[in-house]
């Protein structure tokens, strides 16, 4: 490093304090050296007329840029608001400070609450133009342009009523005394905090400024789109995303359950639903700044995909501004993945060769007065949040030429469990849609592509935990009655779960989540024990898969997967008498198992790993249901003590032999095995 370090500066007296501030704040950090200061004159020192508003966003800075690019200066010192939205390519910000001031005062006569109507305010900002025409439009705005001294005289000279000016600027120059009152609205971007500039590829001069950039200790913010609303239509990077969080935003949009992938995460629902806004849009972006300010690892979780139709692009450039990393991971969005769930082409060979996407409303559309829409010119036409202003989006198509007889639908909840799906032509949808009284939020279709619609032949409501095993009867529809979580141990029941395992001749682990979660328990105890000693006899090729996933071989895998079925294959396969068994199960046991082994001699330890319980009670779905699917016993017990019975005209299979033995005995003669 050359020095003395040439330090680029304004010539303001505000400027010099800030490099005296800079300066101040290495020296506490024990960073000494010699300097040179160099004053500099830009563009915007020697125009005092030109209005910010119309002014180049490098105003305050294009003198000073040329000075580093040159070579003149090594290093720059700006209020961070002054710098340019996009740098020279050649230059970087080594340092951003902590910042002093964030909000605005009011220099005046008066106290803001005393100014008569008429009153000049000055300010040449076009943001605090609006706050200002927001509180009070009775007051005129007045283009002011100078340093803090200079426009403080306006108002001794008349010009003006008062100012708004950085109250951090008045606190560095010790002219808190001419403060009348502090604004309650969020400042410029980065406001109060001091910039250090230099030259891109000067990396020894960087690491100088390191210990007062305060964006080391910055978090960062991702914006994750959970997908267009079934759960499981969430990607696997999401997921991982939600599982690092600190912090997840989510709006009415999103399946709440997802957050069970962040239980760590501090969770703030962010509403978002048209008229019915939890967070502003502002106060939500305010939230996410401050959450990664603190070092947070923040998810912004976005129904479908954060970048179509949300204000994903609003809350990424607000981030920025304050220089918070901002990661983006792509959702499904609700105008594809609904119709591909449907089996709806967007487009088609001979039908269909272009598709537009349609926000139903613009930026802050007073509902009760509805403003045509801007039909764009496409075959396939999918209008999203549109719904509330159905009728005037028809009179749209019908007025750009669209006939009144093409195909058009509408699906309300779309992937979800009560999904609604209305189909008709631009002439019959509003009838329709008021018939089935449909409530948003809705997907809108528009086109022959509608056509490829073809209804599932059923509907099933699934009450177990793998409903993608059904999903060839037609459309499922997951309604788990029970709810699977893991049991914690005390030492010495792991204690005692060693010594059984140890000892034990045989495992035997009758489902997925036994296999799960008895892996887990063990490696816990001891990530070192080895398995491939031990026999294990399972039920089903699942729970095979489970244990293979964890690198265990199974001994014996019962084809008929019931506990009947294990202990006749078990009492083929091995001789049980005197045999140690241990046995990992659920909280719900079925008593058969231990009792039939138990008779043939073997000594059998059972051990509750996971908790088979109850979820809360929900209302049962909307959509039209053909039949229900039981997985076990208490599937039917949990379903029965929420509704009190099943609907007469729902067909009713039972997985499993006690499955179905529990629906006759509560009465359900024309229920069906599936075994």
């Amino acid at each position: 490093m050359n020095l003395p370090l040439k330090i680029a500066s304004r010539s303001s007296p505000l400027a010099l304090s800030q490099v005296d501030e800079i300066l101040l704040e290495l020296k506490v950090k024990g960073i000494l050296f010699d300097s040179e200061l160099i004053k500099i004159q830009t563009t915007g020192d020697i125009d005092k007329t030109t209005p910010l508003t119309s002014s180049s966003d490098n105003f305050f800075t294009d003198a000073i840029d040329r000075a580093l690019l040159e070579g003149k200066a090594d290093i720059a010192i700006h209020s961070a608001k002054d710098l340019p939205q996009d740098l020279h390519g050649g230059l970087k910000i080594f340092a951003l400070t902590q910042g002093l001031e964030s909000h605005d005062a009011w220099v005046g006569r008066a106290h803001w609450k005393d100014l008569p109507s008429g009153a000049k305010v000055g300010t040449s900002s076009i943001l605090r133009q609006k706050q200002i025409l927001l509180m009070r439009p009775d007051v005129v705005i007045i283009n002011i342009r100078g340093t803090i001294n200079e426009r403080i005289q306006l108002i001794k000279d008349g010009q003006v009523d008062g100012v708004i000016v950085a109250a951090c600027a008045l606190k560095r120059l010790k002219m808190e005394s001419e403060i009348k009152d502090i604004f309650p609205w969020e400042g410029m971007p980065l406001q109060g905090q001091l910039a250090v500039v230099g030259r891109r590829d000067d990396f020894e001069l960087e690491k100088l400024f390191e210990s007062i950039d305060v964006r080391r200790h910055y978090g960062k913010v991702t914006l994750v789109g959970a997908g267009p609303g079934d759960p499981e239509l969430m990607t696997l990077k999401g997921i991982k995303a939600l599982e690092r969080a600190d912090c997840v935003f989510y709006d009415y949009l999103v399946d709440a359950t997802l957050l069970k992938y962040a239980p760590q995460a501090e969770h703030i629902y962010a509403g978002k639903r048209k008229g019915e806004h939890s967070l502003s849009q502002e106060d939500l972006s305010r939230m996410l700044k401050e959450k990664s300010l603190e070092g947070k690892n923040v998810v912004r979780l976005k129904g479908g995909d954060p970048l179509i139709f949300g204000r994903g692009a609003d809350e990424i450039q607000y981030l920025r501004a304050y220089h918070i990393h901002v990661d983006i991971i792509p959702g499904i969005s609700s105008a594809t993945g609904i119709p591909s769930s449907l089996g709806i082409p967007l487009t088609a060979r001979g039908v269909s060769s272009s598709v537009a996407f349609v926000s139903g409303h613009e930026e802050d559309e007073d509902k009760l007065h509805p403003k045509p829409v801007n039909i764009p010119h496409a075959d396939t036409l999918v209008f999203l949040m549109g719904l509330t202003k159905l009728g005037m989006i028809i009179e749209s198509l019908k007025n750009s030429g669209w006939s009144s007889d093409t195909p058009m639908m509408i699906i309300a909840n779309g992937t979800k469990i009560q999904e609604q799906i209305v189909k008709g032509s631009i002439s019959t949808i509003e009838d329709l849609v008021k018939t089935h009284d449909v409530k948003p939020p809705a997907l809108m279709l528009v086109g022959k592509i509608t056509e490829f619609y073809k209804p599932s032949k059923n509907t099933f409501l699934h009450c177990g935990t793998h409903p993608e095993l059904y999903t060839q009867m037609g459309k499922i529809l997951h309604w788990p009655m029970i709810d699977i979580k893991p049991v914690i141990l005390s030492p010495l029941e792991k204690n005692d779960l060693r010594r059984a395992y140890e000892s034990a001749d045989i495992i035997i682990v009758t489902s997925w989540y036994a296999a799960e979660h008895f892996v887990k328990h063990i490696r816990l105890i001891d990530p070192d024990l080895d398995f491939s000693k031990k026999s294990f006899a399972v039920i089903g090729k699942r729970t095979q898969r489970c244990l293979h996933i964890h690198h265990i071989q199974s001994t014996l895998v019962a084809e008929e997967e019931t506990a009947q079925g294990l202990f006749k294959a078990m009492t083929r396969h091995f001789d049980l008498k005197d045999k140690k068994i241990l046995f990992p199960r659920s909280s719900l046991p079925n008593s058969f198992l231990k009792e039939a082994l138990l008779e043939q001699g073997a000594t059998v330890t059972d051990v509750t790993i996971y908790e088979n319980v109850k979820p809360i009670k929900r209302e049962l779905p909307l959509a039209r249901i053909d039949g229900v699917i039981f997985t076990s016993p208490s599937t039917v017990r949990n379903f029965l003590a929420d509704y009190g019975r099943i609907p007469a005209s729902w067909q009713i299979l039972a997985k499993g032999p006690v499955t179905f033995k529990t629906l006759l005995e509560a009465g359900y003669n024309h229920a069906t095995s599936l075994s």
